[in-house]
């Protein structure tokens, strides 16, 4: 069944195929149990290495220690992410002098709910 881009799916959900022409789903790829070895993993370090997080209306902007290992945490999530949720859309500032970095995480109707969901879980599994 279609889902508008105002709904969102269940995170772990398969997505039909799409072009960036069309609505994008808000919907990750991946199957529950990749979904729960990812939270479990990938995204509780990228967690354990935010110091401060700011909510926005279309998602969330994370901050992170700008140190090399807290960076290339970040970096990977950015990879793995865009792979299965290809609705996400990351925005990355790196403050002078080895301040901290900002990762914007922002994507359309639905995704704030979607990453809420995600940060949920994982919270639920440390």
């Amino acid at each position: 069944m279609p889902v508008s881009k105002s709904e969102m799916t269940n995170p772990h959900e398969e997505r039909e195929g799409t072009t960036m022409s069309e609505d994008i789903r808000v919907a990750c790829c991946l199957s529950d149990a990749e979904l729960r070895k990812r939270v479990a993993t990938l995204l509780a370090r990228f967690e354990s290495a935010v110091i401060a997080t700011e909510e926005l209306p279309d998602g969330y902007v994370f901050r992170v220690l700008g140190d090399k290992k807290w960076i290339g945490v970040v970096w990977e999530a950015i990879l793995a992410e865009r792979e299965c949720c290809p609705f996400l859309t990351f925005e990355l500032t790196v403050q002078p002098n080895m301040g901290p970095v900002s990762v914007r995480v922002t994507g359309p109707a639905g995704t704030k709910d979607f990453l809420k969901t995600l940060l949920c879980n994982s919270e639920e599994s440390s």
